[in-house]
């Protein structure tokens, strides 16, 4: 799912990428921390290859056991989020429940309400819902209408899965958290992770351009700038996603995610303090 961003945040990203264009430096936090100060504040773990972390990850949050994980995982355009998500679910089946989205256009074969999209019968209908606040984000895409519902949330909550995955972007992380902070009756961790490919900025150029040949790559290229340089400020974790043909390092990727959710699930709870 994704979440918009107004034109004038998304040109704030020029600036960014305009120095990357000239430095052509690798996208990782050792070498964007020349441009972007925020990188200072992470690490690399010294046991988990892919792994970048912040000193978010010395709170006390990160000291306690949670019923569940809200698993925030974002990244720049064509950094293999999905790739990394499917081999999630791959290597740990029962551990991630993902949020379903809601969409205006009408099913495809085999598609099935409630499963593969939430259907509404036309646009209308879509645009009630969002005056009716029953959407977390949403978007307009041609004439199509897609959204995160909060139902979509409540749902999977229920689940068994102690994992919840949502397609949403880094830009629409606040509401999420916002939305689940009212929820008091389940103790929910939002985990910030944050992807990006193991690339020089010219290399993800050209890969973006392959993989993106009819967008406005301008204008990806202005929102990358602004999520490369938010990341380090909002998010807990950055992965680094080693993109090859033959996916070699996207098992080791993806582990690296379940180690840190299981980490988080596996913490004995933190005891009240009983007054006298």
């Amino acid at each position: 799912m994704r979440s918009n961003l107004s034109k004038k945040e998304i040109e704030s990203g020029k600036d960014l990428i305009q120095l990357l264009l000239e430095k052509d430096i690798k996208l990782l936090p050792d070498y964007l921390r020349e441009l972007v100060l925020e990188y200072k504040n992470f690490f690399k773990d010294p046991q988990q290859e892919y792994l970048w972390f912040s000193k978010k990850t010395k709170q006390k949050e990160f000291n306690q056991k949670y019923d569940k994980i809200m698993l925030l995982l974002s990244g720049i355009t064509a950094s293999g989020k999905d790739a990394i998500r499917q081999e999630i679910e791959r290597l740990s089946p029962n551990l991630l429940t993902k949020t379903i989205t809601a969409t205006s256009r009408q099913p495809r074969k085999e598609e099935v309400d409630g499963k593969d999209y939430y259907f509404f019968n036309n646009s209308k209908n879509f645009r009630q819902a969002i005056k009716n606040k029953e959407f977390l984000e949403y978007i307009k895409q041609g004439q199509r209408f897609y959204g995160l519902p909060k139902k979509s949330l409540d749902e999977a909550i229920k689940q068994k899965n102690p994992v919840i995955y949502s397609q949403i972007e880094m830009s629409g992380w606040t509401k999420v958290e916002r939305y689940l902070s009212n929820l008091p009756e389940v103790n929910i961790f939002n985990l910030k992770v944050f992807v990006v490919p193991e690339m020089n900025f010219s290399e993800y150029q050209q890969w973006l351009k392959e993989k993106r040949s009819n967008d406005d790559l301008e204008s990806r290229l202005a929102k990358t700038g602004w999520e490369l340089k938010k990341a380090p400020k909002k998010s807990h974790f950055i992965v680094i996603n080693k993109i090859t043909k033959d996916g070699e390092h996207l098992t080791h990727t993806a582990q690296t995610i379940i180690t840190q959710t299981n980490r988080l699930l596996s913490l004995p709870k933190k005891k009240e303090k009983i007054i006298l």
